[in-house]
């Protein structure tokens, strides 16, 4: 039976290996996609070592690079899995160390953005990290609002950066909820995340907001950090 069994799942996989290699004919993967199936969490762990910031992913790598893009555009499966395990690598050593339990934020996307995209990829990554954990954190994925669409971050001076961001976030107060969210906020302590920072222009505004709604203390983390 044992064996029987074993033969079985051997077939299985051969049989989804044989029709993978056949879709990736008709349909060729992206050069990101193709460096994302090789990756491990193994790999990932290593490259966090080496980054700037502790734990987080050093986006120069063109692995790390093709990770956020595959998360970022297509919401990949695998991207997400191996994304979200070294986010909550992260988040579980912050938890660890704040008094009460802190309220994980991803950092807000302009409604017109997130129909273009069809996703915040902030919010998949937060999800993919509490995935891996339990009872670690309240998640509060509204609390916070893009208050202005602002141009993309990306090909902007550090100076250009701060500017565009400028008051652009704040407490969600739409339908009444304000009150709910200020309650949820202050006094907290509030984990705000993003998939890359750059010059922090991002973070400091998110942390400006929550600050201005009473929280007591604000960390923020990137997946990965250029």
């Amino acid at each position: 039976m044992r064996r029987t069994a074993t033969s079985i799942s051997l077939v299985a996989m051969t049989l989804s290996d044989f029709f993978g290699r056949m879709l990736d004919v008709v349909a060729p993967p992206r050069p990101t996609e193709k460096l994302v199936r090789t990756l491990t969490l193994q790999e990932l762990r290593l490259l966090t070592l080496r980054g700037d910031k502790s734990g987080s992913l050093p986006y120069h790598d063109e692995r790390v690079r093709a990770l956020v893009w595959e998360l970022k555009y297509y919401a990949h499966k695998r991207a997400k899995l191996l994304a979200g395990a070294v986010l909550r690598d992260v988040l579980v050593g912050i938890a660890s160390e704040s008094l009460g339990k802190p309220l994980l934020i991803p950092v807000p996307m302009h409604p017109s953005r997130r129909r273009e995209r069809g996703h915040n990829q902030t919010e998949v990554l937060c999800k993919a990290a509490l995935a891996h954990m339990r009872g670690f954190y309240d998640y509060q994925p509204h609390v916070l609002v893009r208050t202005r669409h602002t141009p993309q971050q990306q090909g902007l001076q550090k100076h250009e950066r701060i500017h565009n961001l400028k008051d652009s976030m704040e407490i969600n107060k739409k339908s009444n909820l304000d009150k709910v969210n200020l309650h949820y906020v202050r006094g907290r302590v509030c984990v705000v995340v993003d998939d890359v920072s750059t010059t922090g222009a991002t973070f400091a505004e998110a942390t400006r907001a929550l600050k201005a709604a009473g929280a007591s203390h604000v960390e923020c983390v990137a997946l990965a950090y250029s």
